[in-house]
């Protein structure tokens, strides 16, 4: 019996532990592999989430920026607007709003965690922030500095 619980508790950890860390709002920054990319400063990722950096230099050619948040009520979305954006998310809502109305910008799209780790995949310019413990096959994650 003892050997059972065992057995049920080390299968359950790995689940539980990715949970965690994504209610956690631990997360990593990734862009497409062929992005030559390895940082970004803090203040450079918050120009793009802000729609303020639009382009990529990648191959000696301007490629757009194509920025995925998460969903709004994402733990790790209210812990990336609120560390690297110094907003909450309302408040980046209502910024885009702003932006929308005057026609200067648009938000970056949003996707769940896979949508937005397949968009980097298959986009050259794309950039996401997804849970610290995600699959990161066929994407490059970032230094943040």
């Amino acid at each position: 019996m003892k050997k059972i619980i065992l057995l049920l508790a080390a299968v359950m950890l790995p689940a539980g532990a990715g949970r965690a860390a994504a209610q956690s709002g631990r997360y990593v920054v990734i862009v497409n592999p062929r992005n030559p990319a390895t940082a970004l400063s803090a203040s450079e990722l918050s120009r793009i989430y802000l729609g303020q950096l639009q382009a990529w230099r990648i191959n000696g050619k301007i490629e757009p920026v194509n920025a995925v948040d998460q969903k709004p009520d994402s733990p790790v979305r209210t812990a990336f607007t609120e560390r690297v954006l110094h907003r909450s998310v309302a408040e980046v809502s209502s910024y885009w709003r702003q932006e929308i109305y005057a026609g200067r910008s648009f938000p970056p799209l949003e996707q769940s965690e896979e949508e937005a780790i397949a968009s980097v995949r298959d986009v050259l310019g794309a950039i996401a922030y997804v849970s610290a413990n995600a699959d990161l096959s066929g994407v490059k994650v970032l230094r943040v500095q």
